[in-house]
């Protein structure tokens, strides 16, 4: 459930709307909620540590909703009392976004004082370019829909790591997912901060080196997350993340690759043990790129190369209901440890709930223990 889903732009957002799609989920069969509590470095919860997002005020960035509340711990308390497990849904490495121009502008200077600002201290600025956000090769700010924050700074990985940990020891969630946990792009990151720290300009080196090292950048966050915050917590959190639908395409599909076009590295996430569960995007409802022959092939490759970890493939919503049980059964079949439907706005605009209650849902399935936790 992204942010998009429960909230509407330049207005408050509203309990009842939690409460509906609590009810609605919750009737349906549904055992887990992602619920999105951070897009550009923004907090739809009483953070301390990020501004208050706009859309839960539906006034400024970093103003508090009035009259006062935590859609975060009025989630938590709904979803649990209707028996649904609820992860924390965060936006990993957008600082910014477009706002439907061409340009990423710098968000407002509020308290607490936004991550672009925080960045900007620690690692400055060249001709108005954030030093520390991802850079293309052409000394460009990347920014296509979102601005995005170097992999390369050790700043952005102490906050967001501290972002995390405040979501963990404090809210009675039962995970965090991690989405944009990636490169912008093929083309970064040449920013100042990536190429002092790999010790040459970007791309440099023997074939293929740039690519490694930035692929470790990915991988070291996610690894720190894990063994820093999400396993210390002392609970079974979750520490799951939404990953690029083509690990590698093996097949010649023509797809862009999360492990070349993006640095990420998914499979090797699963096999060296560093997170608890991956959720492969395989949402596009067009038959000619995600049709059922070939999503069933994208997540055998995911689930044979998983090591003792979970996949839990994404079902697009936006699809006639038979394609949507078709992939069930064929997730079920496959052997994984569940799946994910996005997003709730489809769900609800096609009413699928009851024929998802009355059909693969009638038997409730228990959520997955984390074997390798105890």
């Amino acid at each position: 459930m992204t942010r998009f889903d429960w909230t509407r732009l330049n207005q408050p957002a509203d309990p009842a709307r939690i409460d509906a799609i609590v009810n609605n989920i919750a009737a349906a069969g549904f055992n887990v909620v992602f619920f999105q509590v951070r897009g550009t470095a923004d907090a739809y919860y009483a953070s301390g540590i990020e501004p208050w997002a706009q859309r839960v005020s539906g006034g400024l960035l970093g103003q508090a909703p009035s009259p006062y509340w935590d859609p975060l711990a009025y989630f938590v308390q709904r979803a649990h009392a209707r028996g649904l497990q609820l992860h924390a849904y965060v936006n990993v490495y957008p600082v910014g976004d477009r706002l439907g121009d061409n340009s990423c502008p710098p968000p407002p200077r509020v308290m607490p004082l936004p991550l672009y600002y925080r960045l900007q201290d620690a690692h400055g600025t060249i001709d108005g370019k954030l030093n520390a956000a991802q850079w293309t090769t052409l000394d460009a700010v990347s920014c296509g829909e979102y601005q995005m924050a170097s992999p390369a700074s050790d700043v952005f990985r102490a906050h967001f790591k501290a972002v995390v940990a405040d979501l963990v020891n404090r809210y009675d969630i039962d995970g965090i997912h991690l989405d944009r946990v990636r490169y912008a792009g093929r083309t970064t990151s040449c920013d100042p901060v990536s190429e002092d720290a790999y010790g040459g300009s970007c791309f440099s080196g023997p074939p293929g080196a740039y690519e490694n090292w930035q692929r470790q950048q990915i991988d070291g966050l996610v690894r720190e997350v894990y063994q820093d915050v999400i396993v210390p917590s002392g609970r079974e959190v979750w520490l799951s993340a939404a990953v690029w639908h083509t690990y590698i395409d093996r097949w010649g599909w023509g797809y862009t690759q999360g492990f070349h076009d993006f640095y990420q590295d998914s499979q090797g996430w699963t096999q060296a043990g560093i997170i608890d569960a991956i959720s492969p995007m395989i949402y596009s409802a067009n038959p000619e790129t995600f049709r059922l022959e070939r999503w069933r092939t994208l997540v055998a490759d995911f689930q044979a190369h998983r090591g003792d970890r979970y996949v839990v493939p994404g079902i697009g919503a936006d699809q006639p209901f038979n394609e949507i049980t078709d992939r069930i059964a064929t997730a079920r079949a496959l052997g994984t440890a569940g799946h994910a439907i996005f997003s709730y706005t489809a769900l609800e605009a096609h009413g699928y709930f009851d024929e998802l209650r009355a059909g693969p849902y009638a038997t409730p399935a228990a959520v997955p223990d984390l074997p390798w936790r105890n």
